[in-house]
């Protein structure tokens, strides 16, 4: 294709989409509309890969003592874990070390601490396991030895975030796709007038030798920067809203312990979702245009 047929491609389908504004406006919105709903879907998605991923980095187990016990009582509860078959290895957290996480977790309201010490806090065991196919026989365990007051188990949270993750993209498949069907129906229906609006002149060009799809391009590229324009509006709302909640999450859910949720930073999915949403926005904007042209462009 030469390069002047392909300006004359994309001025006719940026003309295409400014004589026809009201419907371009419309299809712009739908597209928006959708593509925000897949966004918000998709961040979430993402989020919840993003924390099950940082879950399943943590240490399979972490062991927590009575705070009561005194270090001979300690040692005792760490030579039983060392000595289990089911355990790989045992790494000690101590009460300083727990005290300056919590300090760290709380990051600059410290004066929640005052008057407190280390004291407060229990001894820990990170507890890295041989076959975690084990895991829920070696967790009762680890209960039954004397000293431990409870055992955290992130694989329980992982298997929930899974099972979470998987509801979200059936739902959002099912928003997506019906509000896709929408998009393409009112897009359909904009080149359809565009094509209604220049049936003389497209009459004309077949006379004198044009072929299909010479006529049929403009109206593809009309229809493509109909769906970039509504993901590059959908990407604009979604990242202002995103901002809005990252920037007001609070400081102490975002760190180390396995019982909370983290939120993953804009600057880490934003090409992600831009990228998608760019590719689905000009693919049913392409879809809307060829199903239009196929169906009404009869000269």
């Amino acid at each position: 294709m030469k390069i002047r047929t392909i300006k004359y491609i994309v001025k006719e389908g940026f003309l295409n989409t400014y004589r026809n504004k009201l419907m371009s406006l419309a299809s712009v919105s739908i597209v928006t509309a959708t593509l925000l709903i897949f966004g918000i879907f998709f961040a979430i998605i993402l989020n919840l890969n993003y924390n099950i991923k940082a879950f399943q980095e943590q240490p399979e187990l972490e062991a927590f003592c009575y705070t009561e016990l005194n270090d001979e009582e300690i040692n005792q509860v760490k030579e039983m874990l060392m000595n289990n078959d089911k355990i790989e290895s045992v790494q000690m957290v101590t009460r300083k070390e727990a005290f300056e996480k919590l300090k760290e977790m709380l990051d600059n309201r410290e004066e929640m601490l005052e008057g407190y010490s280390e004291n407060i806090m229990p001894v820990s065991f990170i507890i890295n396991i041989k076959d975690t196919s084990r895991t829920p026989e070696l967790v009762e365990e680890i209960k039954g030895i004397f000293g431990i007051e409870s055992v955290r188990y992130s694989q329980r949270v992982i298997d929930i975030m899974n099972r979470i993750n998987s509801w979200v993209k059936w739902i959002s498949t099912a928003f997506v796709a019906l509000l896709t069907g929408i998009s393409v129906f009112i897009i359909s229906n904009t080149i359809r007038l565009t094509v209604f609006a220049r049936r003389k002149e497209i009459n004309i060009m077949k006379y004198i030798g044009a072929t299909d799809w010479f006529i049929r391009w403009p109206f593809v590229v009309e229809g493509v920067i109909i769906g970039i324009a509504g993901a590059v509006l959908a990407f604009i709302l979604l990242c202002y809203g995103y901002s809005s909640i990252e920037s007001n999450f609070h400081s102490d859910v975002t760190r180390l312990s396995i019982n909370f949720i983290s939120i993953a930073a804009l600057r880490d999915i934003a090409s992600k979702v831009f990228g998608l949403l760019l590719l689905i926005g000009s693919s049913v904007g392409c879809l809307g245009s060829m199903i239009s042209v196929r169906k009404h462009l009869r000269v």
